[in-house]
């Protein structure tokens, strides 16, 4: 699965490079999308309304988050709520991902449905990816230039195996060539 802001070129270049892979539009992204179009004074409202979909336990319970929503708004808001379905399926990819046989190996059924969830929160945003970019420039910054490759591989390594084993509860290969 490919996580995406919702840039048109990004969004056609990955229909023609990796057509069978799915894509998950950034919840993120979306909801400011949504907001920008509902007055300000709702906006609080709304956005409750927008993580019932978003944080749903389940697919199931996330489409009947998405028609109560839509039910709800449709009248007030219709260019919010044509914005949110315009993108709905791929607002929910991120249910497709499951924990692999390792990472639910010996986990009861509550842990391993905040497993589960903790793997979702991960994917369905861009903010990792835009975290982990952010803190490369943090401290690529003041450096200037680097002497070579090399020295750009080592911040970059350390940098990422440092996201990589901050406080997770789930194993995370999203940050290696691995992924």
């Amino acid at each position: 699965m490919i996580t995406t802001d919702g840039g048109k070129g990004l969004v056609e270049a990955l229909e023609v490079v990796y057509p069978r892979i799915p894509r998950q539009h950034c919840w993120a992204h979306k909801t400011r999308n949504v907001l920008d179009k509902v007055r300000r004074a709702d906006q609080e409202k709304v956005k409750k309304d927008l993580h019932r979909v978003s944080y749903a336990k389940s697919r199931q319970l996330a489409i009947q988050a998405y028609w109560s929503f839509c039910q709800k708004y449709r009248k007030v808001y219709l260019g919010a709520v044509k914005s949110l379905e315009s993108e709905v399926e791929n607002l929910l990819s991120f249910y497709q991902v499951k924990l692999s046989p390792m990472e639910r190996k010996g986990r009861g059924a509550q842990e391993l449905q905040k497993a589960q969830e903790a793997l979702w929160r991960k994917i369905r945003t861009t903010n990792p990816i835009e975290r982990a970019f952010r803190e490369v420039r943090r401290r690529t910054r003041p450096m200037g230039v680097f002497v070579n490759r090399n020295s750009m591989e080592r911040i970059l390594f350390a940098v990422f195996f440092h996201l990589n084993s901050k406080g997770q509860e789930v194993p995370s290969l999203l940050f290696t060539q691995n992924a």
